[in-house]
């Protein structure tokens, strides 16, 4: 059972979170624009939401704080552990529609659904979805920045009836990126830091990803520089990521090679982040926070708390993620579930 503690309200210092209102009752018939253009018109609010690609899948079940939403899933294999916790029906109840690209329509029709949800990277499947009578959105772009999350959880509260509610999620989002920008602002020798891809140390985050904008919050700078790759990571040589010599590099917790491994690794002893013992995994756990996703802000926070422990320290690092698990779901976890430690 997960341990849970009574939540702590953690909040912007001295930059309030942007205020929002509650929208009027939503109007239907209602048409939407999403983010590469395209219009469609829903006759009510869609209930019954399918695609393939998690983080796009997650602005949903964020809204309705588990499978509320969800009528069809994408590679459940590649789920979360958060969802293991907080969204339990999901493994045995939603129907799997297709991994990725190759989506199973005939399973698709089995799933009632009203609206698939997309990142750009897939908006070809619009038609494809369409042809089978599903309207379908494109809401994720693929050059990632906090803004391509808000837009993306504003589209997915549009065509829920959940305006609000993705508000106030915004709301919470923004209120801690305020905060560590504030506390950041004041550095003025910032590292320069890499962040590896999941499938091998020989790929990295390029300047179009999420990690950027984490790093940027953080009082860092991206170490690679001249990687024009949009919505993936971008595999490169030793000797470029010699080349670009960072002074921290970070690994996904999800990866599958260890920060040990980039440690022991004898092309990479001359990089003063190998040096000095700075490889960090990169939280966490429970779920991916690099991903371009509400949790972002959480990487974010643990990027800082790293990297400037004297501007945010590790409690405020807790009040933070317990204050958003909170606000998603209604749950908090423990340090240990989380993956990280003080």
């Amino acid at each position: 059972p997960i341990e849970t503690t009574a939540p702590v309200e953690a909040a912007p210092e001295t930059t309030a979170p942007v205020e929002t209102t509650a929208p009027q009752a939503a109007e239907w018939p209602k048409t939407i624009v999403d983010v590469v253009g395209n219009e469609i018109t829903l006759e009510g609010p869609a209930t019954r939401l399918v695609g393939t690609h998690n983080p796009t899948m997650n602005m949903a079940v964020i809204l309705g704080g588990g499978g509320k939403y969800i009528a069809g899933f994408g590679n459940k294999e590649m789920a979360d552990v958060l969802y293991s916790y907080v969204y339990p029906e999901l493994k045995d109840d939603v129907i799997q529609i297709g991994k990725g690209k190759n989506v199973n329509y005939e399973t698709v029709l089995t799933t009632d659904a009203d609206l698939a949800i997309l990142p750009q990277r897939f908006a070809y499947m619009v038609e494809e979805f369409n042809a089978v009578g599903i309207p379908a959105i494109v809401i994720l772009t693929s050059k990632e920045s906090y803004d391509t999350i808000r837009n993306a959880l504003t589209l997915v509260g549009q065509v829920t009836g959940e305006e609000a509610r993705a508000a106030e999620i915004i709301t919470y989002f923004d209120g801690v990126i305020n905060k560590l920008n504030e506390r950041t602002a004041s550095v003025t020798e910032k590292p320069t830091v890499m962040f590896l891809g999941s499938s091998n140390m020989y790929s990295v985050a390029p300047g179009a990803m999420i990690q950027s904008d984490i790093m940027e919050t953080a009082g860092a700078v991206n170490a690679v520089t001249g990687v024009d790759v949009q919505g993936s990571f971008a595999d490169v040589s030793a000797e470029e990521i010699v080349g670009w010599n960072p002074d921290i590099i970070w690994v996904p917790e999800y990866a599958d090679y260890t920060a040990e491994d980039v440690l022991n690794a004898p092309e990479f002893q001359s990089i003063p982040a190998v040096q000095n013992g700075a490889v960090y995994s990169f939280p966490s756990e429970l779920e991916p926070w690099d991903y371009p996703t509400v949790s972002a802000c959480l990487g974010a926070a643990w990027a800082t708390w790293n990297l400037h422990p004297e501007l945010y320290s590790y409690d405020e690092l807790m009040a933070d993620i317990n204050g958003l698990y909170e606000l998603l779901y209604g749950q908090t976890f423990t340090a240990e579930q989380i993956g990280i430690s003080e």
